[in-house]
């Protein structure tokens, strides 16, 4: 194993943590031999250093902290290379109500001075189901956040 690689790997892990599949692309862009990053990531793997769980359940913290529905927090794990059943654990954990999180979004963006979600027109409807979905809501989630209840 190569030290350099193997300090690369915990400068990049010092600073925020990683899938292990990020972990292997920034290695490879670094033009590691494949027998050396493998060896450096079951290095880090065996020393708690990195940990699909782990970066799962913070990848689900930030996308609820940026107020993203669970549809993109999937994709945005999936991206990351993180398996769906780590993250599906981690949202279990959490137990989240995302209606509530919907509700919450919609009001900060949309609510008017009395408080009031619900847009008196359709085209002005369609745009914030739109935002909502682009958020990553569900249709229920998106029209439970855009109700009076």
């Amino acid at each position: 194993m190569s030290s350099s690689c193997q300090e690369i790997a915990v400068g990049l892990l010092a600073r925020r943590d990683h899938s292990v599949q990020e972990l292997r692309q920034k290695l490879e862009q670094r033009d590691f031999d494949s027998e050396t990053i493998e060896s450096t990531l079951a290095i880090c793997l065996e020393r708690g250093w990195l940990d699909d769980a782990r970066f799962a359940a913070s990848l689900l913290r930030q996308g609820i902290s940026k107020q993203h529905g669970w549809l993109r927090i999937c994709q945005d794990a999936k991206r990351k290379g993180v398996d769906s059943e780590l993250l599906s654990q981690a949202e279990q954990a959490a137990e989240i109500d995302w209606f509530a999180l919907a509700k919450e979004t919609a009001q900060r963006k949309y609510a008017d001075v009395d408080g009031v979600i619900p847009p008196a027109d359709q085209k002005l409807k369609a745009k914030r189901m739109r935002f909502l979905q682009s958020r990553g809501f569900n249709f229920d989630q998106i029209q439970y956040a855009l109700s009076n209840d």
